[in-house]
């Protein structure tokens, strides 16, 4: 049975203890598995009160970061690049401390509209970086997830396959592809040939419309996606991802691009989003 979580950020952009245990009590009291916390900063993000909190009310965690561009594994500047290394060095570190099975995100460029193609040398220079990361990862008893982004937030990933070249090319058991429905509605073809061409290093996969508003009013196509993960057999964990202005505050809904409000109440679309994940995934295991 595929373990389904909650993005913190459905509540909230802050993770102090206030904030994450009110996330933990309203992901236990629904019925989630796993909470996602997307890490800004690893070295700040407090990995023991949040490791407490999840053994407190028996919920899991998946740690997350973004690069940033100051610290880019798609660089084409070796420094900045290095950086990046170092920065995903420290995420696994904090995702481990935190019990954190696994590190999504995309953690090899910052969440950006960048103007130009990434550089031929970044391709090369990050199948090198990634295979030290993976070493690292695997040492801390953790697997590094590849997040392909869309075209206007990333210009090094777009897609799951470009995600499961670059993961098959340093060929570790500590990488894995981390599929998104929003990103992958705008660039893929179709979803479930996309899951389907990935299945050997699928590892995560964010569950989101394509408005990145509320479940099954949008235009994913849904019996798409779940009948082509049960074909795959596809296990691993499924995290429900919205966003709302109103919770994110204005500088997260910039990065993002999202100007309206999908819904208002977290509760209700969260609870809603469960629900949903839950009978999709029952009626393709009968049907497939």
């Amino acid at each position: 049975m595929n373990e389904i979580g909650l993005h913190s950020l459905v509540y909230t952009a802050d993770w102090s203890e206030d904030a994450a245990r009110d996330v933990f009590t309203r992901a236990a009291g629904l019925g989630y598995d796993l909470v996602e916390v997307l890490m800004f900063d690893p070295a700040a993000t407090d990995t023991a009160m949040t490791a407490r909190l999840a053994k407190e009310y028996g919920v899991g965690v998946i740690a997350a970061v973004c690069g940033t561009l100051t610290a880019d594994i798609s660089s084409a500047d070796p420094e900045v690049a290095r950086r990046g290394e170092e920065f995903v060095e420290r995420a696994i570190v904090a995702a481990a401390e935190m019990g954190s099975p696994a590190l999504g995100g995309p953690s090899f460029s910052a969440v950006h509209r960048y103007t130009t193609a990434a550089a031929l040398i970044a391709r090369e220079r990050a199948v090198e970086i990634y295979g030290r990361i993976a070493r690292r990862a695997g040492a801390a008893g953790i697997r590094v997830g590849l997040e392909a982004l869309n075209r206007y937030e990333s210009n090094f990933i777009n897609t799951v396959g470009q995600a499961a070249d670059l993961v098959r090319a340093v060929g570790s058991p500590h990488l894995f592809v981390h599929g998104d429905l929003f990103h992958m509605n705008i660039e893929e073809v179709s979803l479930g040939a996309a899951f389907e061409s990935v299945a050997d290093v699928l590892g995560y996969v964010h569950i989101a419309e394509s408005h990145r508003g509320p479940l099954g009013n949008g235009t994913i196509d849904w019996d798409d996606v779940f009948g082509a993960l049960a074909r795959i057999g596809y296990t691993g964990p499924i995290t429900f991802e919205s966003f709302s202005p109103s919770v994110l505050g204005p500088d997260w809904a910039s990065l993002v691009a999202l100007w309206r409000d999908p819904w208002t109440d977290p509760d209700k679309v969260a609870g809603d989003a469960l629900a949903f994940v839950r009978e999709q995934l029952t009626s393709h295991r009968k049907a497939a």
